[in-house]
C-alpha cells in the first residue's frame, strides 16, 4: 500500500504498469522520498525527483506545463497527485503529455526539418516569454534553456528601435481577428551581433490570443544584398557627379597600342584636355605620358596581365595641354573576357604632384641639414642653401642677403637665376629703403609689392611673377633674408612657402654664428 514514505521499491509496480500502458516517459515519487524515472521500458533512475513532481506534492493539483529546469526542461509534461483515503497527498506521478508531443512533432516535421527556421512558442505576454524553442536557436548563440528558463525574454533580444513597431503591429493584428502575423526586424545574438530576421507567427486563441507559434528565419544576407543593390543604384546615379567633381580622372582604355580611350570623365579638363581629345583618337593617352616613363608604364601593364593580376598601381609623369609636367598615381583594373583575355583597362588617374613635391622637399631639407652640420665655411653654406632651394619646381631664381652693420644696409652675398643687370639693382638695400623696412618687420613676404616703385619696371623686365622674401632672425635680431623668385608661377604655393620658412629656421643657426665670429675677429 502506498504511503507518504514509500520508496522506489514500493512505487515500482505502479510506475511500471503505467509506463507500460502509455509507452511514454514516466516519473513517480512519494511525499517524503525520491522515486523512479522510466523510459523505453526501463527504469533509468531510482533516486529521482523533478520540479513539477515537487510542485504537485506541494499544491495537490494536477499540472500540465513545460518545466523550466530539470530532466524534462522544455518538454510538455502532465503530473497528477495521488491521495490517501483521508484525502492527503502522499505521492505524485507524471508522464509526457502525449497530445502536446504529437502536435509539436508535427510542427517540427512540417516546418523545421531541413530548414534554418527556428521554431518558437511564446505566451502573448509582455516581452513574449517562451514555452518552446527548437534546438537550432543555437545559430543565434542561445540555448533552449536560456529561453525556457526565463533567463532570456524574447522581447529583450529585439532591437529597441524595432520593438514598439512589432508590439503595435501585433496588437492591431490580434484586434482585427487575424490568425497569422508576419514581420521583419532585428535581433541581437548572444555575442551581441545584429541580425535581421523574418518572423511568421500563428496566433493561438483560447477565447483570447494566448500563444504565438512562430518561425524565425535569419534574413541578414538578403537584407545586406538588398541594401547593397539600393546603394548600387544610388551610386550609379551619383557616379558621374562624384567623379566629375573629384580629383580622380576616370578612363576606360582598350588593350591596344597607344591605349585608345573609350571613356574619359569630364574632369579631365583639370589637365587642360577635353573628353573628345581622347575619345576621338586625336590624342592617344600614351602621348601625354613623359617619354622617360612610357616604357615603365607599358611593361607594368604587360607584367600584370601575364601574372593574371586584377589590378595594380603605378606612379608616373604626364604633361598637361599647356606643357606643365605633373606626377600622377594610376589605379588600374584589368577587364577580361570569358576566355580570360585582357580587353580593357579601367583607370583612375590622380594628380599627386603636391605629394611628390612634399616628399622631395623633406629629402632636400634632410640632406641640407646633414651638409650644414659638417661645414663651417660661410660661402659654402650659402651656396648649398641656394642650390637646395632651387631644386623646388617653380623656384628658378634666388639670393641670400646678410646685414652689414657698418654700412647700415643688407647686401646680396650670393644669387642664382637672375641677370647681371637686375643683380646690380637689387644687390643692396639701405636700412631706410622700403625693401629693408619690410624685412625688419620679421614676417615673410610673398608679394611683388615688396619692391619700391622705382623697381617695378626692372622686375617686369626680368620676368619675375612671384617672390618669397624670408627674414633670417637670430636671437631676436634680423641678420639677413632668403630671397627667391619664380618666372613661371603666379604665386608661391603654400607647400613651398612652408618649406622655405623651415629652411630659413634651419640655416640661420648655421649662418649667424659664423657671421658673429667674423665680426668679433
Amino acid at each position: 500500500m502506498l504511503s507518504e514514505d514509500a520508496g522506489p521499491d514500493e512505487l515500482e509496480s505502479i510506475a511500471v504498469a503505467i509506463h507500460t500502458l502509455v509507452g511514454l516517459p514516466t516519473t513517480i515519487r512519494s511525499l517524503k522520498r525520491k522515486g523512479l524515472r522510466l523510459e523505453k521500458g526501463k527504469i533509468i533512475d531510482r533516486d529521482y525527483t523533478g520540479p513539477v513532481l515537487e510542485e504537485v506534492l506541494r499544491t495537490g493539483k494536477t499540472v500540465r506545463g513545460v518545466p523550466k529546469e530539470g530532466t524534462y526542461l522544455g518538454r510538455n509534461v502532465a503530473v497528477s497527485p495521488i491521495f490517501s483515503e483521508e484525502g492527503k497527498v502522499i505521492a505524485a506521478i507524471g508522464i509526457v503529455d502525449l497530445l502536446s508531443v504529437l502536435e509539436m512533432q508535427e510542427i517540427i516535421r512540417t516546418v523545421v526539418n531541413n530548414s534554418p527556421a527556428v521554431v518558437f512558442m511564446w505566451r502573448n505576454e509582455k516581452k513574449w516569454p517562451c514555452e518552446f524553442v527548437s534546438e537550432n536557436v543555437v545559430q543565434f548563440g542561445y540555448t533552449v534553456e536560456d529561453f525556457i528558463s526565463g533567463r532570456v525574454l524574447y522581447g529583450n533580444i529585439i532591437h529597441p528601435d524595432d520593438l514598439k513597431r512589432i508590439e503595435d503591429s501585433l496588437e492591431q493584428r490580434i484586434l482585427k481577428g487575424g490568425v497569422d502575423f508576419n514581420v521583419e526586424y532585428r535581433i541581437f545574438t548572444k555575442a551581441g551581433d545584429l541580425r535581421w530576421v523574418n518572423e511568421r507567427a500563428f496566433i493561438q486563441r483560447n477565447g483570447e490570443a494566448a500563444h504565438l507559434q512562430g518561425l524565425v528565419l535569419d534574413i541578414t544576407e538578403r537584407k545586406e544584398s538588398e541594401e547593397a543593390l539600393r546603394k548600387s543604384f544610388e551610386t550609379q546615379k551619383l557616379l558621374r557627379t562624384i567623379i566629375n567633381n573629384s580629383q580622380a580622372v576616370a578612363f576606360l582604355w582598350e588593350n591596344k597600342e597607344n591605349l585608345p580611350a573609350k571613356y574619359v570623365s569630364e574632369n579631365v579638363t583639370q589637365f587642360g584636355y577635353t573628353v573628345e581629345d581622347f575619345t576621338s583618337g586625336n590624342i592617344p593617352y600614351v602621348s601625354v605620358i613623359h617619354k622617360d616613363d612610357i616604357d615603365a608604364v607599358v611593361e607594368t601593364l604587360k607584367r600584370n596581365i601575364a601574372e593574371k593580376q586584377d589590378s595594380f598601381d603605378i606612379e608616373y609623369r604626364i604633361f598637361t595641354r599647356d606643357g606643365k609636367m605633373l606626377w600622377v598615381d594610376m589605379k588600374t583594373f584589368i577587364q577580361r573576357n570569358t576566355e580570360g583575355k585582357a580587353t580593357h583597362f579601367q583607370g583612375l588617374v590622380v594628380d599627386i604632384t603636391e605629394r611628390k613635391e612634399a616628399q622631395k622637399m623633406l629629402e632636400i631639407q634632410r640632406e641640407l641639414g646633414m651638409n650644414l652640420s659638417t661645414n663651417w665655411n660661410l660661402q659654402t653654406i650659402i651656396n648649398r642653401v641656394l642650390d637646395a632651394c632651387l631644386q623646388i619646381n617653380g623656384i628658378d631664381a634666388g639670393g641670400i642677403y646678410l646685414k652689414d652693420e657698418l654700412l647700415d644696409q643688407i647686401n646680396l652675398v650670393a644669387y642664382r637665376g637672375i641677370s647681371s643687370e637686375f643683380k646690380e639693382k637689387i644687390s643692396r638695400y639701405k636700412a631706410d629703403s622700403l625693401e629693408a623696412k619690410q624685412i625688419w618687420v620679421e614676417k615673410p613676404i610673398y608679394s611683388l609689392d615688396f619692391y619700391s616703385e622705382k623697381m617695378v619696371d626692372a622686375v617686369r623686365k626680368e620676368g619675375i611673377k612671384a617672390v618669397a622674401i624670408i627674414p633670417l632672425k637670430y636671437r631676436g635680431e634680423i641678420i639677413g633674408s632668403l630671397s627667391f623668385a619664380s618666372h613661371t608661377l603666379d604665386k608661391i604655393p603654400w607647400s613651398v612657402r612652408n618649406f622655405l620658412e623651415s629652411i630659413a629656421l634651419q640655416v640661420v643657426n648655421h649662418i649667424a654664428p659664423i657671421c658673429i665670429e667674423a665680426e668679433l675677429s
